[in-house]
């Protein structure tokens, strides 16, 4: 990295944060033929006189869930003097009110993680249609009647084949969950924000949410895969859950409240549906790596004020399906694309919200 003190005429970006800090070369190689252009990284630790000097000279920079998470530093952030673009190595931006931001700051998101999420949806579509978990505890236990030798007329788990897949949201990621459904000859269908002039390669239909009830009702899974918004919030509910069949299984990677709290619970607890896979949540705990005990039982810390640890229906992960050693990168390198776009005078594709300023002592922490 070069020096802050050295070359005035450079323009600056603001690398921050421990993972920043990993994939700043990343962000650097987009500007191999640029020298005008330096990085500058702050790693989000005690030295705050550093992070305060790389603010006042950026003109891009990339923010981290430590650097947001870390009380100051957002603000500090927003003070600075040349700042016009902030881009952040994750997609939803659900967190993000525009009034937070200056009037005119453009905010871009990443993307680099479609192949780990659908792989993930993928993951827990084929562990409930073979049921390994339960497989191994059987093997554990000395059980073997799954056996293809038992006397028994019927077998006891299934397989994706020739089922149906229905995605809410179709985006990156739910494009890439169709590429690899289809390898399980798997019927896909979805619905998104906007209609489509044409049906998309890999999918039977495609329709808007007005059609959630027919594809609800079609699909032996569903999958979430939207952004949180107004529209969205909540959209699958206990209606929702009665258009379902009662063999269905829900995956959700898009964002927790997605899904009314306690529709989900009930559904799942009453099994109105098969079951789920949740890797978003309701709340977080404040330290990641060593979790408080759960406000409303103590215990380990959940996800939601509804004990899911107690369903024998769900498969819960920790908010971990684009949290994979490829994604991490891909995210900066599509950073990198996106600086580079600005650098070249083009809006950014990726550019999701631009700053209104009239909220910018809002911020709170996500």
């Amino acid at each position: 990295m070069t020096s802050l003190s050295t070359e005035r005429a450079k323009r600056h970006i603001a690398v921050f944060g421990e993972m920043g800090r990993k994939y700043a070369h990343l962000i650097e190689k987009a500007f191999d033929d640029q020298p005008e252009w330096q990085v500058d990284v702050w790693p989000c630790d005690d030295d705050l006189a550093t992070r305060d000097a790389v603010i006042s000279t950026c003109e891009a920079a990339v923010m981290s869930a430590d650097f947001i998470l870390t009380p100051g530093n957002f603000g500090a952030l927003m003070t600075g003097p040349k700042l016009k673009l902030v881009l952040q190595p994750w997609v939803g931006t659900d967190w993000l009110d525009p009034g937070f931001l200056p009037e005119g700051l453009m905010v871009c998101n990443a993307g680099g993680h479609a192949a780990s999420m659908a792989e993930h949806v993928m993951a827990t579509l084929l562990e409930h249609a073979l049921e390994l978990r339960r497989q191994h505890a059987d093997m554990l236990a000395g059980r073997w009647h799954r056996a293809g030798r038992n006397a028994a007329s019927e077998a006891r788990h299934g397989h994706l084949n020739g089922k149906t897949l229905g995605l809410v949201g179709f985006g990156e990621i739910a494009q890439a969950v169709v590429q690899r459904a289809q390898a399980f000859n798997m019927t896909c269908a979805a619905i998104a924000r906007s209609p489509r002039d044409a049906t998309p390669a890999g999918l039977d239909w495609i329709g808007t949410g007005d059609d959630l009830p027919r594809l609800l009702g079609e699909s032996d899974y569903v999958v979430l895969t939207c952004d949180l918004n107004s529209e969205t919030e909540g959209m699958i509910d206990a209606a929702a859950f009665g258009h379902m069949k009662p063999s269905a299984y829900l995956v959700n990677v898009a964002r927790g409240e997605v899904i009314a709290e306690n529709a989900l619970f009930e559904a799942l607890r009453d099994r109105r549906i098969a079951g789920a896979a949740l890797d978003t949540w309701y709340r977080y705990p404040v330290n990641i790596d060593d979790a408080e005990p759960d406000p409303d039982r103590g215990g380990p810390f959940q996800g939601s004020r509804f004990d899911f640890n107690a369903l024998d229906n769900v498969l819960l992960t920790p908010h971990s399906s684009a949290h994979t050693f490829d994604a991490d990168e891909g995210r900066y390198i599509s950073i990198g694309q996106s600086l580079r776009e600005y650098a070249d005078g083009q809006i950014p594709k990726r550019h999701v919200a631009t700053g209104t300023g009239d909220n910018l002592d809002g911020f709170k922490m996500p």
